[in-house]
């Protein structure tokens, strides 16, 4: 028993076994466990979210050592920087995102070891250092990815959404362009118009509002920027050369919007044809090995009762009907064809090896 034990076990006065002893020191290891990390939860994450009037940004715990959390985080500038993007393409623009993103990969990658070290010290046993420690440190640094997983999970996932989107807003952008609308018009209405796609419509209202703010040629940069897929490229193209020279864009549009829906049906196909490659494997791996084994088995029983006989098989056997691998084996050698020596009154004579 280790200390612990023998005290909880001295305190009942040796009417409880050190069994029961061990149990209650687990239990009550799990108790306070549960109210530390509810405590911890409940003054970060559930602490009502109030507002600074000043910044407008969130104040409390959590949000106060956020910045200090995320700086530990080892991560190069240009790292920094393509993790900010990706932000921006997941939708996340909150200023604060990058800021507790960091800082929860942080939590997520010391807790772990924490718990670790104090269970190692707790059990004060080499076999539970080399066991504990190092599960400790591998869960710590898998779970420090899970954030930045979610992130370009979300970016995959809104990028997908958004390119569905884009041919039937290039067709109203066109509608629009053809009735007589302006650039910031067009934009305003299709915005309105897209409810099955949100996050498209996000995206056309930061580019309407830095339009007229700003220049479009700055917009549709940032456009494309928040926005990486080819066809966004391609109609931030058609905008920046309509806005320049002044031509028509219904035709370029609607154009634009034909080739999109032919592109998607191509990937579509595609997809289609990769499907029987893709299940080439499963059914080899899956099916092939039953198939085998329903083929194989009887032959393979078949088999091991000839070399190994059973004893009631063994007893009813025929005169000169052979059993077991040795018997085989004489069998076999019986069977072969070899020069006998000849006897010739008397005189045993071999005979002579024929050419």
């Amino acid at each position: 028993m280790n200390p612990i034990t023998e005290k909880i076990y001295d305190l009942f006065g040796g009417r409880i076994t050190p069994e029961t002893a061990e149990w209650i020191l687990l239990g009550g290891v799990f108790v306070a466990a549960t109210v530390v990390f509810w405590l911890v939860g409940r003054l970060l994450f559930f602490r009502p979210r109030r507002t600074d009037e000043e910044t407008g940004e969130p104040r409390g715990l959590f949000a106060a050592l956020a910045p200090a959390l995320a700086e530990q985080i080892p991560e190069s500038q240009k790292e920094r920087q393509e993790f900010a993007k990706m932000l921006r393409q997941a939708g996340l623009y909150q200023p604060q995102a990058k800021t507790t993103i960091y800082a929860l990969r942080f939590v997520l990658l010391i807790l772990p070891i924490i718990v670790a070290g104090i269970w190692v010290v707790w059990a004060n046993n080499p076999t539970v250092t080399w066991r504990v420690l190092p599960a400790g440190i591998i869960l710590g640094a898998v779970l420090s990815i899970v954030p930045r997983l979610y992130v370009w999970q979300r970016r995959r996932r809104r990028l997908a959404r958004i390119r569905r989107g884009l041919p039937d807003t290039i067709d109203m952008l066109s509608m629009c362009a053809s009735g007589g609308l302006g650039l910031s018009e067009s934009l305003e209405h299709v915005c309105s118009q897209l409810t099955p796609y949100p996050e498209l419509a996000q995206e056309l209202a930061i580019l309407r509002r830095q339009a007229e703010v700003g220049s479009l040629k700055y917009a549709l940069a940032d456009f494309v920027e928040r926005v990486d897929l080819p066809e966004a490229r391609q109609l931030a193209t058609l905008l920046l050369r309509g806005s320049r020279l002044g031509v028509q864009l219904a035709g370029s549009l609607n154009d634009q919007a034909d080739h999109l829906r032919v592109a998607r049906r191509q990937l579509a196909t595609t997809a289609a044809n990769k499907t029987p490659v893709k299940l080439v494997f499963p059914l080899l791996f899956c099916l092939a090995p039953s198939a085998l084994l329903l083929l194989l088995s009887p032959a393979a029983f078949d088999l091991y009762d000839y070399i190994y006989p059973r004893s009631e098989a063994a007893a009813t056997a025929q005169p000169g009907e052979a059993f077991g691998t040795r018997a085989v084996i004489r069998t076999l050698q019986q069977l072969e064809q070899r020069p006998q020596p000849m006897i010739i009154e008397g005189v045993p004579t071999t005979p002579e090896p024929t050419p």
